[in-house]
């Protein structure tokens, strides 16, 4: 099996950006917003299989949402550009 590869401006990449620039402590998004958004539901899948994004449950309630996890955050800080010093 080939190891999953984060590419710049996938669907993958856009997914996990759009986790990744939402607060910590509000940070998640149902499958069904997901889906709305992206219409791929295989990417989301990948995305988990890679281990850069799980799903959590609620406090309360039935149902869950996507998060990223420290890989996946790790793996879309990666495909930033590094922060260029002008002094």
């Amino acid at each position: 099996m080939t190891p999953f590869v984060l590419q710049p401006q996938s669907v993958h990449h856009e997914i996990l950006e759009r986790l990744c620039a939402m607060a910590k402590p509000v940070r998640g998004i149902a499958e069904a917003m997901l889906n709305r958004s992206f219409n791929n539901p295989r990417a989301i899948q990948e995305l988990a299989q890679a281990g850069l994004i799980r799903e959590r449950g609620w406090a309360h309630g039935p149902g869950g949402i996507w998060v990223p996890t420290k890989a996946g955050e790790a793996a879309l800080a990666a495909l930033r550009p590094p922060v260029q010093d002008v002094g």
